[in-house]
């Protein structure tokens, strides 16, 4: 209920006005909420139905919430190709799952789908960017989006699609004996990250002497923002 009512965010919302019996979402009772931090990449309430019986709810980043499931391996690759296709059509995806469990047990979680949101840049981001790579900068793009969607994403803002994941950041075997700066500087951007991995990225850049700045609309963006 308290998901219909207020306490909103613009995900919540979406979701919201687009389920048709709104009158069934109110029977439901939300005990505990946890909202979405950057590190975990997801939400999660636990709620009581009509009938007493308690289970647990998750949405955030489909990555994540298929790690979580108990049958990852066997779901993965149809996972993979359904938030590849809704990327190619312009498409954001949330993985959402659900855990009947007790509240005290460790959850098993069952993968139950992939959400569609439709969350375009602003209108003047590709004017912008063109403006800045014409004076002379160079733009990438770190995100914790899901690598599909960054790559679409860049790619209607007319930036190059050679996005790599936290892979090359974090283990040296990924880089196949490329220097990190040089994989740094040749990526047009980054991926899946988490706030350590932007400030990470930023540190190298400036560590080889370029001036280096940064924009984000978030407090996990702060520590890179320094």
């Amino acid at each position: 209920a308290k998901r219909v009512e207020g306490a909103q965010d613009a995900i919540d919302k979406c979701i919201v006005d687009a389920v048709k019996t709104k009158g069934k979402l109110t029977s439901f009772e939300e005990i505990k909420f946890v909202p979405f931090n950057p590190t975990d990449k997801r939400t999660e309430s636990t709620v009581r139905a009509p009938d007493g019986s308690v289970f647990k709810v998750t949405k955030g980043a489909p990555q994540v919430i298929l790690h979580m499931a108990h049958n990852a391996a066997d779901i993965e690759q149809r996972v993979g190709m359904a938030v590849q296709s809704l990327a190619d059509r312009g498409f954001r995806a949330l993985g959402v799952a659900i855990s009947y469990t007790g509240q005290d047990e460790e959850p098993k979680w069952e993968f139950q789908g992939v959400l569609a949101l439709f969350d375009p840049p602003r209108y003047d981001t590709k004017t912008t960017i063109e403006t800045a790579v014409a004076m002379g900068v160079e733009v990438k793009m770190i995100t914790g989006d899901q690598t599909a969607i960054a790559k679409e994403t860049c790619r209607e803002l007319g930036m190059g699609t050679n996005i790599l994941n936290t892979a090359v950041l974090e283990d040296e075997s990924a880089r196949e004996g490329v220097d990190l700066d040089e994989i740094i500087m040749a990526a047009h951007g980054f991926a899946e990250v988490y706030p350590e991995h932007k400030f990470m990225i930023v540190d190298h850049i400036r560590k080889q002497g370029y001036v280096t700045g940064m924009t984000g609309d978030g407090v996990n963006d702060a520590p890179a923002l320094k």
